[in-house]
Protein backbone atom coordinates (compact mmCIF):
# COMPACT_ATOMS: atom_id res chain seq x y z
CA UNK A 1 0.00 0.00 0.00
CA UNK A 2 1.20 3.18 -0.60
CA UNK A 3 1.38 6.62 1.18
CA UNK A 4 -1.53 7.73 -1.34
CA UNK A 5 -3.79 5.26 -0.43
CA UNK A 6 -6.73 6.25 2.11
CA UNK A 7 -7.16 4.09 4.97
CA UNK A 8 -9.21 1.16 4.79
CA UNK A 9 -12.13 1.50 7.49
CA UNK A 10 -12.67 -0.58 10.01
CA UNK A 11 -16.44 -2.59 9.56
CA UNK A 12 -19.35 -1.20 11.24
CA UNK A 13 -19.50 -4.52 13.11
CA UNK A 14 -16.04 -4.52 14.54
CA UNK A 15 -16.19 -0.62 16.18
CA UNK A 16 -19.70 -1.76 18.08
CA UNK A 17 -18.28 -5.11 19.55
CA UNK A 18 -14.93 -2.53 20.26
CA UNK A 19 -17.66 -0.20 21.86
CA UNK A 20 -19.66 -2.81 23.57
CA UNK A 21 -16.54 -4.37 25.16
CA UNK A 22 -15.39 -1.12 26.56
CA UNK A 23 -19.00 -0.77 28.10
CA UNK A 24 -19.00 -3.96 29.27
CA UNK A 25 -15.51 -3.32 31.21
CA UNK A 26 -16.39 0.02 32.41
CA UNK A 27 -19.44 -1.44 33.87
CA UNK A 28 -17.49 -4.41 35.67
CA UNK A 29 -14.56 -2.01 37.23
CA UNK A 30 -17.91 -0.49 38.50
CA UNK A 31 -19.89 -3.30 40.43
CA UNK A 32 -22.68 -1.99 42.18
CA UNK A 33 -22.87 -4.08 45.21
CA UNK A 34 -25.26 -6.15 46.35
CA UNK A 35 -28.01 -6.01 49.42
CA UNK A 36 -26.40 -7.92 51.36
CA UNK A 37 -23.14 -5.83 50.79
CA UNK A 38 -25.19 -2.67 51.69
CA UNK A 39 -26.73 -4.65 55.09
CA UNK A 40 -23.26 -5.28 56.74
CA UNK A 41 -21.79 -1.38 55.25
CA UNK A 42 -24.84 -0.06 56.98
CA UNK A 43 -24.86 -2.10 59.83
CA UNK A 44 -21.79 -1.44 60.62
CA UNK A 45 -21.81 2.10 60.45
CA UNK A 46 -25.10 2.26 62.56
CA UNK A 47 -23.03 0.13 65.36
CA UNK A 48 -20.33 2.43 65.41
CA UNK A 49 -22.76 5.48 65.35
CA UNK A 50 -24.52 3.93 68.49
CA UNK A 51 -21.01 3.05 70.12
CA UNK A 52 -20.34 6.69 70.21
CA UNK A 53 -23.31 7.71 72.32
CA UNK A 54 -23.27 4.84 74.51
CA UNK A 55 -19.26 5.82 75.15
CA UNK A 56 -19.86 9.40 76.29
CA UNK A 57 -22.73 8.20 78.60
CA UNK A 58 -20.91 6.00 80.38
CA UNK A 59 -17.95 8.03 80.66
CA UNK A 60 -20.47 10.80 82.47
CA UNK A 61 -21.27 8.41 84.53
CA UNK A 62 -23.90 6.41 83.44
CA UNK A 63 -27.73 6.19 85.15
CA UNK A 64 -27.70 8.58 87.73
CA UNK A 65 -31.05 7.55 90.33
CA UNK A 66 -30.44 9.80 93.23
CA UNK A 67 -32.60 11.71 94.20
CA UNK A 68 -35.01 10.35 92.45
CA UNK A 69 -36.92 7.25 93.74
CA UNK A 70 -36.15 4.15 91.63
CA UNK A 71 -39.27 3.78 90.78
CA UNK A 72 -39.57 7.27 88.88
CA UNK A 73 -36.35 6.32 87.09
CA UNK A 74 -38.11 3.45 86.02
CA UNK A 75 -41.22 4.96 84.68
CA UNK A 76 -39.65 7.91 82.75
CA UNK A 77 -37.31 5.16 81.26
CA UNK A 78 -40.05 2.50 80.25
CA UNK A 79 -42.03 5.27 78.88
CA UNK A 80 -39.37 7.11 76.83
CA UNK A 81 -37.83 4.05 75.45
CA UNK A 82 -41.56 3.23 74.21
CA UNK A 83 -41.90 6.30 72.78
CA UNK A 84 -38.26 6.12 71.23
CA UNK A 85 -39.12 3.22 69.39
CA UNK A 86 -42.50 4.27 68.20
CA UNK A 87 -40.57 7.31 66.54
CA UNK A 88 -37.56 5.25 65.28
CA UNK A 89 -40.22 2.77 63.70
CA UNK A 90 -42.06 6.22 62.10
CA UNK A 91 -38.68 8.22 61.16
CA UNK A 92 -36.74 5.87 60.03
CA UNK A 93 -39.05 3.63 57.80
CA UNK A 94 -40.34 4.71 54.19
CA UNK A 95 -43.98 3.50 54.93
CA UNK A 96 -45.74 2.01 52.07
CA UNK A 97 -43.98 4.16 49.35
CA UNK A 98 -40.72 4.42 47.85
CA UNK A 99 -40.66 7.96 47.99
CA UNK A 100 -41.20 7.90 52.03
CA UNK A 101 -43.82 9.24 54.42
CA UNK A 102 -46.25 12.02 53.61
CA UNK A 103 -45.60 15.39 54.14
CA UNK A 104 -48.63 15.45 57.75
CA UNK A 105 -47.02 12.06 58.73
CA UNK A 106 -43.81 13.77 58.84
CA UNK A 107 -44.85 17.53 60.25
CA UNK A 108 -46.59 15.38 63.33
CA UNK A 109 -43.49 13.37 63.83
CA UNK A 110 -41.53 16.55 64.44
CA UNK A 111 -43.69 17.93 66.25
CA UNK A 112 -45.01 15.46 68.28
CA UNK A 113 -41.91 14.02 69.33
CA UNK A 114 -40.21 16.75 71.77
CA UNK A 115 -43.90 17.39 73.03
CA UNK A 116 -44.63 13.84 74.20
CA UNK A 117 -41.47 13.24 75.54
CA UNK A 118 -41.45 16.38 77.51
CA UNK A 119 -45.06 15.39 78.63
CA UNK A 120 -43.89 12.56 79.90
CA UNK A 121 -41.49 12.96 81.84
CA UNK A 122 -43.55 15.82 83.65
CA UNK A 123 -46.10 13.87 84.25
CA UNK A 124 -44.34 11.11 85.82
CA UNK A 125 -42.01 13.41 88.14
CA UNK A 126 -45.39 14.90 89.01
CA UNK A 127 -46.87 12.09 90.83
CA UNK A 128 -43.77 11.95 93.44
CA UNK A 129 -43.19 14.64 95.75
CA UNK A 130 -40.02 17.57 95.42
CA UNK A 131 -39.44 15.83 92.06
CA UNK A 132 -40.17 19.17 89.77
CA UNK A 133 -38.30 21.42 92.06
CA UNK A 134 -35.66 24.05 91.00
CA UNK A 135 -32.74 23.40 90.99
CA UNK A 136 -30.46 26.64 90.80
CA UNK A 137 -26.83 24.90 90.09
CA UNK A 138 -28.46 22.92 87.37
CA UNK A 139 -30.24 25.36 84.33
CA UNK A 140 -29.51 22.51 82.19
CA UNK A 141 -26.73 23.84 80.01
CA UNK A 142 -24.53 20.43 81.13
CA UNK A 143 -27.78 18.34 79.34
CA UNK A 144 -27.82 20.64 76.56
CA UNK A 145 -24.83 20.32 75.79
CA UNK A 146 -24.55 16.29 76.55
CA UNK A 147 -27.26 16.16 73.98
CA UNK A 148 -25.79 17.76 71.37
CA UNK A 149 -22.59 15.70 71.66
CA UNK A 150 -24.73 12.13 71.77
CA UNK A 151 -26.68 12.83 68.79
CA UNK A 152 -24.27 14.81 65.80
CA UNK A 153 -22.59 11.47 65.48
CA UNK A 154 -25.31 9.27 64.75
CA UNK A 155 -27.45 11.74 63.11
CA UNK A 156 -24.80 12.39 60.57
CA UNK A 157 -24.91 8.42 59.71
CA UNK A 158 -28.03 7.83 59.20
CA UNK A 159 -28.06 11.15 56.85
CA UNK A 160 -25.41 9.30 54.96
CA UNK A 161 -26.78 5.78 54.76
CA UNK A 162 -29.94 7.71 53.24
CA UNK A 163 -28.07 9.78 50.67
CA UNK A 164 -29.42 10.42 47.70
CA UNK A 165 -32.83 8.31 48.05
CA UNK A 166 -34.77 11.17 46.45
CA UNK A 167 -37.80 11.19 48.96
CA UNK A 168 -40.81 13.47 48.10
CA UNK A 169 -40.14 15.61 51.53
CA UNK A 170 -36.11 15.84 51.99
CA UNK A 171 -35.98 17.94 54.85
CA UNK A 172 -39.11 16.97 56.37
CA UNK A 173 -37.64 13.55 56.43
CA UNK A 174 -34.33 14.76 57.16
CA UNK A 175 -35.91 15.93 60.14
CA UNK A 176 -37.61 13.07 60.75
CA UNK A 177 -34.44 11.24 61.21
CA UNK A 178 -33.05 13.61 63.42
CA UNK A 179 -36.61 13.37 65.62
CA UNK A 180 -35.73 9.29 65.89
CA UNK A 181 -32.30 10.26 66.96
CA UNK A 182 -33.02 12.94 69.52
CA UNK A 183 -35.37 10.77 71.06
CA UNK A 184 -32.76 7.53 71.56
CA UNK A 185 -30.64 9.80 72.76
CA UNK A 186 -33.41 11.60 75.46
CA UNK A 187 -33.84 8.28 76.91
CA UNK A 188 -29.88 8.63 77.64
CA UNK A 189 -30.06 11.82 78.92
CA UNK A 190 -33.40 11.17 80.88
CA UNK A 191 -31.30 7.71 83.11
CA UNK A 192 -28.52 10.57 83.41
CA UNK A 193 -30.70 13.56 84.45
CA UNK A 194 -32.44 13.56 87.61
CA UNK A 195 -34.08 17.18 87.21
CA UNK A 196 -37.52 17.36 86.50
CA UNK A 197 -38.16 21.29 86.27
CA UNK A 198 -39.71 22.29 83.11
CA UNK A 199 -37.77 25.39 82.44
CA UNK A 200 -34.38 22.89 82.63
CA UNK A 201 -36.27 20.36 80.67
CA UNK A 202 -36.74 22.75 78.09
CA UNK A 203 -33.23 24.37 77.80
CA UNK A 204 -31.37 20.93 78.09
CA UNK A 205 -33.77 18.48 77.24
CA UNK A 206 -36.20 19.58 74.70
CA UNK A 207 -34.21 22.76 72.99
CA UNK A 208 -30.98 20.66 71.62
CA UNK A 209 -33.30 17.89 70.18
CA UNK A 210 -35.01 21.08 68.05
CA UNK A 211 -32.04 22.43 66.87
CA UNK A 212 -31.32 18.92 65.60
CA UNK A 213 -33.85 18.43 63.65
CA UNK A 214 -33.38 22.44 62.39
CA UNK A 215 -29.65 21.32 61.41
CA UNK A 216 -30.74 18.02 59.77
CA UNK A 217 -33.47 19.64 57.85
CA UNK A 218 -30.95 22.05 56.58
CA UNK A 219 -29.05 19.37 55.14
CA UNK A 220 -31.47 17.13 53.85
CA UNK A 221 -32.17 18.46 50.31
CA UNK A 222 -28.76 18.50 49.51
CA UNK A 223 -28.05 14.67 50.54
CA UNK A 224 -31.36 13.32 49.96
CA UNK A 225 -31.05 15.52 46.20
CA UNK A 226 -27.98 14.06 45.20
Amino acid sequence: MSRTDPPIPEPAGAGLAQLRAQVIAQVRSELVPTRAELFRRHAGLVAACTLVPLSIFVAMGGVRAAPRPQALVLETALGSTLLALLVAGAGLSRGRSMLGRPRSWLVSLVVLTPLSLLAWRVISSSQYPDMMRQWSARPGLRCFLLSCAMSIVPLLGLLWIRRGSMPANPRLTAAGLAAAVGAAVWVLVDLWCPVGYVPHLLLGHVLPMTLLMALSALLGRRLFGS
